[in-house]
């Protein structure tokens, strides 16, 4: 069918104290699209391993501090082989450290208390290099995944996206799951994992290829290589990264436009199961080859 055979967005509107979202019909084009593939994209034109750099990097610490470095190895600390004694702006990295067994510096346990973190990440949104971040990551979703997901009329996303920083630890960071497990998770949810560092074996994201099969795998993949699957229903699971390397990624969800379930939370902003969300507005669509060859719903 063509663009103008698009399912009219669902009526219902939902409140995040609901139990759960509505049912939706999933189409057949929509569970046929979700299945496991690595789309490629060029670095060059989002250089997310910079500006995820400028993120971590605390401008008070010495040279040779966490940031400086490539993010692999953002877990050396220099030759002191402690923490730098001020806290960093960004609380990813905290942490990060923190999961790692690393002893928290009195400073980084202050600003890890919820009150301070939450006032600390509010005035760390006005940055540089959060907007550079947030700015980079939209455009992303609009050229590189809205054009993906089957809907012309573009695809509403969680945004900000999970950024995840693993460092070597004998403690996994993400427990087996599938997102439906959760509340207000939507039926019609595509899940992308981008991977900012190389990742391999205990280093990647464990799936598997059909719900409840239980072959689970590694997604090996390079920068410039992210995952399209279906985080939904197939379980999806990390193990203790032994790798010496630290992982840098990020993932988020996104639902076609037309299927997507308004689900409304604190001051009326719309969200995708705990995420609040953005929209992308009408996209040029690609074939799952990436070719080019245009595909629609219906």
């Amino acid at each position: 069918m063509g663009a103008s055979a698009s399912r009219e967005p669902p009526k219902a509107v939902v409140s995040e104290t609901t139990a759960d979202v509505l049912d939706v019909q999933v189409p057949a084009w929509l569970s046929d699209l979700r299945r496991e593939r690595r789309p490629r994209y060029r670095t060059d034109a989002y250089r997310f391993d910079e500006l995820i750099r400028a993120l971590v990097k605390q401008p008070a610490w010495p040279e040779g501090s966490p940031g400086d470095g490539p993010l692999e190895m953002i877990h050396d600390v220099g030759p002191t082989g402690a923490l730098p004694a001020t806290a960093p702006r960004f609380g990813k990295i905290m942490h990060a450290f923190r999961h790692a067994g690393w002893k928290m510096p009195p400073e980084w346990r202050l600003a890890m208390r919820p009150g301070e973190e939450r006032r600390s990440f509010k005035a760390f949104q006005t940055t540089p290099e959060w907007i550079a971040f947030m700015e980079t990551y939209a455009r992303f979703v609009r050229e590189e995944v809205a054009p993906l997901c089957g809907d012309p009329a573009g695809v509403v996303y969680q945004c900000p996206p999970t950024l995840r920083i693993a460092m070597p630890s004998v403690a996994p960071t993400i427990a087996l799951h599938r997102d439906r497990d959760y509340p207000r998770h939507q039926p019609a949810e595509i899940n992308f994992w981008v991977p900012v560092t190389a990742v391999a074996g205990n280093s990647a994201l464990w799936v598997e290829s059909d719900p409840e099969l239980g072959d689970f795998h590694p997604v090996d993949m390079e920068p410039g290589e992210f995952l399209m699957f279906d985080g939904h229903n197939c379980r999806h699971v990390t193990k203790p990264n032994d790798t010496g390397r630290t992982r840098v990624s990020f993932d988020f969800r996104v639902v076609p436009q037309s299927l997507y379930v308004e689900v409304l939370g604190q001051g009326g902003k719309r969200k995708i199961g705990d995420y609040f969300v953005d929209s992308t507005g009408p996209v040029e669509l690609i074939g799952r080859g990436g070719g080019g060859e245009q595909t629609t719903p219906g």
